[in-house]
């Protein structure tokens, strides 16, 4: 369990920041792992490259732009709706449906929520839809509400602050991504890594979101059955 000092910090978030991909739904779903293959395709085709040098390219674009389409909209002028487009063309309506547990879950969180992603609305609302989670969130902070900054940027984390209307030092953060997640425990008042591995990134590890359910409930704001 959470020691004292943490426990405060949880207790005292307003609002929620949760990402979409990998962390709402797990990451055995492989949705993320197709937009994967496609953002390899895109790269392919577009740079004109194969291979190892895709993985190197875009290894370098995350590095110093957070996002493979920063690297690419930079040196490549990539038109980032184009983009968006064709990476996120996966069947989400095929592979997720509604999840009760998750519903719960999210029902009884007294705090305004919202999604933060790096990819893209329409993206973010057809999971939300196919998950039937869409009405216990605010609003959605994507890729494009960033200026196409994205995580793990700190403007990033500011604009999606401003949707809830609250600094970000009063947010909660919730994240598949080490290097996210190191970022929201910087940034925010608390920041929860979510799936197998990299205990001991931010202020805690869970193996599911569903598994933060023990945390929450023991917080003044949420609403037990």
């Amino acid at each position: 369990m959470l020691d004292s000092k943490m426990e405060e910090r949880l207790s005292g978030g307003r609002g929620i920041l949760f990402d979409l991909d990998n962390t709402l739904y797990p990451r055995e779903k492989d949705v993320f792992a197709r937009i994967n293959e496609r953002i390899n395709d895109f790269v392919r085709d577009f740079i004109q490259c194969e291979g190892e040098k895709v993985d190197a390219l875009r290894r370098d674009y995350r590095e110093r732009y957070g996002t493979t389409l920063g690297g690419l909209m930079r040196h490549h002028s990539v038109d980032p709706d184009q983009y968006l487009e064709y990476v996120h063309d996966v069947p989400v309506e095929e592979i997720l449906g509604p999840d009760e547990a998750l519903t719960d879950f999210l029902s009884s969180i007294g705090l305004p929520m919202i999604i933060f992603t790096n990819g893209s609305r329409r993206h973010a609302r057809r999971v939300l839809d196919a998950l039937g989670t869409a009405p216990f969130f605010r609003g959605i902070c994507d890729l494009a509400d960033t200026n196409y900054l994205g995580k793990p940027h700190r403007r990033a984390f500011e604009n999606a602050a401003d949707l809830l209307g609250i600094g970000l030092g009063e947010t909660i953060f919730v994240d598949d991504l080490a290097v996210n997640v190191r970022a929201g425990s910087e940034y925010c008042s608390f920041a929860v890594h979510v799936g197998p591995g990299e205990d001991g990134v931010g202020d805690l590890h869970v193996e599911s979101v569903l598994d933060l359910e023990p945390y929450f409930a023991a917080m003044p704001w949420y609403k037990t059955p």
